[in-house]
C-alpha cells in the first residue's frame, strides 16, 4: 500500500447487543412508555397478582390510600430491583432453570445418558455344612 492512502474497513460487533437483556417493546400492538424484561414482567404480574389474591390478609390493617400505593407501587419497585438481578453470572429465568435442572437431575448421577443405580446387593443365606467324618 501507498503511505498516502489507508483505507479504513467497516465491520460491526455485535457483542454488546448480546450483553443486553431481551426486552418487549409492544406488547399487543400496545407500547409501553419503557422497555422492559420478560422477567420484569413475570415479576410484576406475579407480584400484583400475590397482593390481590390476598388483600383481605393485609389491606384491611392499612389506611385504604397506603393499601392502594402498595398495591401498585411494590410490584414496580420489584420490577425495578430484578431488571439487572445476575445470579452465578447469568440471568434470573437462566439461573432459576439451572437450579430447577439440578434439583430433579438423578442424585447417583448419569451412565450412558440414563440415570445410575447401582447393583442390588444379593443377600445369601448361610447354613450349616455337616461333614461325616469316615472311619480309616
Amino acid at each position: 500500500m501507498p503511505n498516502g492512502s489507508q483505507e479504513l474497513i467497516a465491520c460491526a460487533s455485535y457483542t454488546h447487543a448480546r450483553r443486553h437483556p431481551m426486552v418487549l417493546g409492544r406488547i399487543a400492538g400496545w407500547t409501553p412508555p419503557f422497555q422492559l424484561t420478560i422477567t420484569q414482567i413475570v415479576v410484576l404480574l406475579a407480584t400484583f397478582a400475590v397482593l390481590t389474591w390476598s388483600w383481605s390478609a393485609w389491606a384491611q390493617r392499612l389506611p385504604g390510600t397506603v393499601s392502594l400505593m402498595v398495591t401498585t407501587g411494590l410490584p414496580m419497585a420489584l420490577a425495578w430491583a430484578v431488571r439487572r438481578v445476575r445470579v452465578e453470572g447469568r440471568s434470573l429465568p437462566r439461573a432459576a432453570l439451572g437450579y430447577v435442572l439440578v434439583w430433579c437431575a438423578p442424585t447417583a448421577g448419569t451412565a450412558g445418558g440414563r440415570p445410575y443405580r447401582p447393583a442390588r446387593p444379593v443377600h445369601t443365606s448361610t447354613g450349616r455344612l455337616w461333614l461325616l467324618g469316615g472311619q480309616e
